[in-house]
């Protein structure tokens, strides 16, 4: 009986052991993250402010909230909060602030790289990639044992840069940039869906396309990512690539770019006011001209083909400013786009929230949708 309970024991212990152990891996999710985090891991800790800072696993973006748990991570010695915190300090603009941070993370996050984090070996690429003295050759491997592991930041990062090509350094190869961006896009990887936007915006390696540009540029917008709001504002305030001329809208995502301290969209609104006599600039509401009408007629045509050729992807991009905007009607086909995945990203629970919507303003179509799939939207 006792060389039983030994045996048991001996089998037990290792796996207990290795549930314990701090160390991401793909089967980590969201939810176990932060719990890890609230059940004092300093690993989780520091995890947790890095993804509310760079949204990862479809986090929104809350710089705040991600200085909290990274000042926590830090306090108790674990380089993840130093080094986001030295992420924060660059987009504060304190790189004073930033190079402390990031001397402080790095020989511990070295070793954790080397033993096979791969949040650590990112870590380490994203330092020798941006920090002076850099070292690219060695950011792109480390960058690719990091996406080797599965890790989504890495693979995004690594996918954006092989549409472009580093001369010399890494070749031009735009079948694996497309490949690790997709993979990323799966893992709900913000920096993925930027990226590939911008990939889109500037013809990066595949065909141009700035229907689709600004279809990402919105999903990563909407996780409150100051760099595609400045992108969407720029867009659309000076309706740039064939996108429609949409003040309003564009200053109003500028403003909040602005708000997150992004200094480029800051001196462009000092800027725009300066020509234009605007004396308060703040608060910009989203809402449309007498046009809306017409934009939700092609969107409509846009979506059903009637009148127009069927684009999807055309349509979900007319229909999303105007659901934003309160519309009722075009709040409905997003929902019913996001139900389906058509011209869009496959999400129930936010075709949900955008039917809900609708129906609160008294779209019925959008209320006998919610009762009618009502068990697939528990």
């Amino acid at each position: 009986m006792y060389s039983r309970l030994l045996l048991l024991l001996f089998i037990t212990l290792p796996n207990l052991y290795s549930k314990s152990i701090d160390q991401w891996s793909t089967e980590i999710t969201y939810q176990e993250v932060i719990e890890r985090a609230k059940g004092g891991s300093s690993y989780f800790q520091g995890l947790l402010g890095v993804f509310l800072r760079s949204g990862e696993f479809g986090s929104s973006v809350n710089i705040n909230l991600s200085k909290q748990w990274s000042e926590v991570s830090h306090r108790n010695s674990h380089p993840f909060g130093s080094y986001n915190l030295a992420n924060i300090a660059m987009l504060e603009g304190d790189f004073a602030k930033a190079t402390q941070y990031y001397q402080d993370a790095a020989l511990l996050l070295q070793r954790k790289a080397s033993s096979g984090d791969a949040v650590s070996m990112y870590c380490m690429g994203e330092i020798d990639f941006q920090v002076i003295p850099t070292n690219i050759s060695r950011a792109l491997e480390w960058f690719k044992k990091s996406s080797d592991l599965g890790y989504p930041q890495a693979q995004a990062t690594l996918g954006a840069l092989y549409l472009k090509g580093l001369p010399g350094l890494l070749p031009k190869n735009t079948k694996e940039g497309i490949r690790l961006l997709a993979k990323a896009v799966r893992k709900k990887s913000l920096t993925a869906r930027f990226n590939l936007g911008m990939a889109y915006l500037n013809g990066d390696g595949i065909k141009a396309d700035t229907v689709k540009a600004v279809q990402w540029l919105r999903v990563a917008e909407g996780q409150n990512f100051a760099e595609a709001q400045y992108t969407l504002g720029i867009l659309l305030l000076e309706g740039k690539g064939g996108v429609e001329k949409n003040t309003v809208e564009g200053l109003a995502f500028l403003q909040k770019a602005s708000a997150q301290n992004h200094q480029l969209a800051t001196r462009y609104l000092e800027k725009y006011q300066g020509v234009n006599g605007i004396v308060s600039p703040s608060p910009f509401p989203i809402n449309f001209s007498a046009n809306d009408q017409e934009r939700l007629e092609n969107a409509k045509k846009a979506y059903t083909g009637v009148g127009s050729s069927k684009d999807y992807d055309k349509a979900f991009a007319l229909f999303y400013p105007l659901a934003k905007s309160g519309n009722a009607e075009a709040a409905r086909f997003v929902g019913l786009m996001k139900f389906s995945g058509k011209g869009t990203i496959k999400n129930i629970r936010e075709a949900r929230q955008w039917l809900s919507v609708a129906s609160q303003k008294g779209d019925k179509p959008a209320k006998q949708l919610l009762e009618k799939y009502q068990s697939l939207f528990q």
